[in-house]
């Protein structure tokens, strides 16, 4: 980093950390849960009774730690969501007023405190393990910059595990300090060397762990920050002192999101998350170039301000009414499930605009054909993403998850993944009949349903839990368990698990009947 107009931070640091409270007591006071906040607690949940490693109760079965994060969900169950992200938000506004300051001097002092304002922001778009990974990124910079590199490189790793998305990012920073100074010391290579290892041990994670889907990129998202990032690098060519890494960074940044526009990853538009950062720079960039040329950094602070504020003030303002986040809402569906369902099927809940559904259902331990995770959604439903949805396709995608019952809400539906189906649903031509009819829901039910287990003989599920599957099988034979394959099943002996076309799996049973497959971290040793 930059030697020039290094002091000691002052006030600046409790200042910036007091605004990110006070921004904080706001957002928790009176802004409704973010749309996410339903997958963060049912993800908290699962951590809370013990289930770590599989969950068979979303979208067929996943990973819920290893696809998402690794670490935050294990602190969030200790001292929950929101008090856990307030701590990061106000840790991430004394950290980067600390990193500002520092490097910056005087220049940093308004920057710092207009970040702690916006700081609150994650509490908004409910990116909750995000914004902890982000302190932690801001820890290791901060780290960094005082030369402790082995308490950078432990940072870094505290940083992946929380939120591998801001370890990205701490690499794309550290990458454009590099190319700002365009030296490499001692430091840096050892901390490029731990961020390398860092790397290799995620990828060692996602072969073991695998998690397919890509993240939508969408056109307008692309334009929003390339141009953020073609003002920042503007901006920083002008700035007197320290310019170069900060226009490697926006230029390094823009790069990527064109990547990502191009070639579809699991990350998608989410990389456009370093907004937050854009009009604190902006303004110090300003300070730095004396507010010259001045329609430049009109226009700079204007596009800054805009891209870190009109996505809080657009979740805002498409907020629902708050009637899907209280559990009494779903009591009537879920008292109907209770006496009319069983383990053998699954429930499909077209996706509300919050997704409550994905926290309710599966809690209450019905397990859902789908639950919030935008990627794997896409990827596993892609059905129901077509601009046309014929009945034919509909019952076709039903019967290959096993579902009975789908039940249809009157609340605000999900704007990508719902709209089609609930048409459907609502024109009577589904081929679905209505069971249970109340004021706010409507449960239909799939004629002759297709049972999750079905096979040569008869066969059913007597219990279908978050990370063990009991049954039993009539006879010997192949039969198709409509779970997703997952290697880390241990298997009851005399039945073997496979790998079934289209992702699900196939239990080899050499005698009839019952079994338990379980998820653990080794496999069985029958013989298969």
């Amino acid at each position: 980093m930059t030697a020039w107009a290094r002091a000691r931070p002052g006030l600046e640091v409790p200042l910036a950390a007091l605004l990110a409270a006070l921004s904080t007591a706001v957002v928790v006071a009176v802004a409704p849960p973010a749309i996410d906040a339903p997958a963060h607690l049912y993800r908290t949940f699962l951590v809370e009774h013990g289930v770590h490693l599989w969950d068979n109760l979303w979208f067929a079965g996943q990973y819920p730690l290893a696809s998402y994060s690794f670490l935050y969900y294990l602190p969030a169950a200790l001292v929950g969501n929101v008090p856990l992200v307030a701590a990061a938000v106000v840790a991430s506004a004394a950290l980067f007023a600390s990193i500002l300051v520092r490097e910056w001097g005087s220049a940093g002092r308004w920057p710092s405190l207009a970040f702690g304002l916006l700081a609150a922001g994650p509490l908004v778009t409910g990116t909750y393990s995000y914004a902890v990974g982000l302190a932690c990124l801001l820890g290791a910079l901060r780290a960094l910059q005082g030369g402790r590199t082995g308490l950078a490189v432990a940072l870094s790793a505290l940083t992946l595990g929380f939120s591998p998305l801001a370890f990205l990012f701490l690499c794309l920073i550290l990458l454009a300090v590099l190319l700002g100074r365009r030296r490499l010391g001692g430091r840096a290579l050892a901390l490029a060397g731990g961020l390398a290892a860092l790397a290799v041990l995620e990828l060692a994670v996602l072969a073991a762990f695998p998690s397919d889907g890509a993240y939508p990129f969408t056109v307008l998202n692309l334009l929003g920050v390339l141009t953020a990032s073609g003002f920042g690098v503007a901006l920083s060519l002008r700035a007197r002192h320290g310019g170069a890494a900060l226009a490697a960074f926006f230029a390094l940044w823009g790069a990527v999101c064109m990547l990502a526009f191009i070639i579809p990853t699991p990350i998608g538009s989410n990389l456009t998350r370093l907004r937050s950062f854009v009009f604190p720079l902006a303004l110090l960039l300003v300070f730095l170039a004396g507010g010259r040329p001045r329609a430049l950094a009109l226009a700079g602070l204007t596009l800054g301000f805009a891209y870190n504020v009109v996505p809080y003030a657009t979740t805002l303002a498409r907020a629902e009414d708050g009637r899907g986040s209280h559990a009494s809402y779903w009591t009537p569906a879920i008292g109907y499930l209770r006496t009319h369902s069983s383990p053998a099927f699954r429930v499909e809940v077209v996706p509300t605009f919050d997704h409550w559904e994905a926290y309710f259902v599966p809690r209450a331990g019905f397990s859902l054909a789908r639950g919030w995770y935008r990627q794997l959604d896409i990827a596993r439903n892609p059905a129901l993403y077509r601009e046309t949805l014929s009945p034919e396709a509909y019952r076709t995608w039903l019967r290959r998850l096993g579902v009975r019952h789908v039940l249809l809400p009157r609340l605000r539906l999900d704007q990508l993944g719902a709209r089609r189906e609930a048409a459907l649903l609502r024109s009577g031509r589904s081929g679905l009949r209505p069971v249970f009819t109340t004021p706010e829901w409507t449960v239909f039910e799939l004629p002759r349903p297709t049972p999750i287990l079905t096979g040569p003989a008869a066969a059913g599920l007597t219990a279908l839990d978050h990370e063990r599957i009991t049954g039993w099988v009539a006879a010997p034979g192949r039969y198709l368990l409509r779970v997703r394959y997952s290697p880390w099943q241990t298997e009851s002996r005399g039945l073997c698990v496979r790998p079934a076309p289209g992702g699900m799996t196939v239990l080899e049973a050499r005698r009839a009947g019952g079994f338990v497959l379980r998820a653990a971290l080794r496999r069985g040793d029958d013989g298969c």
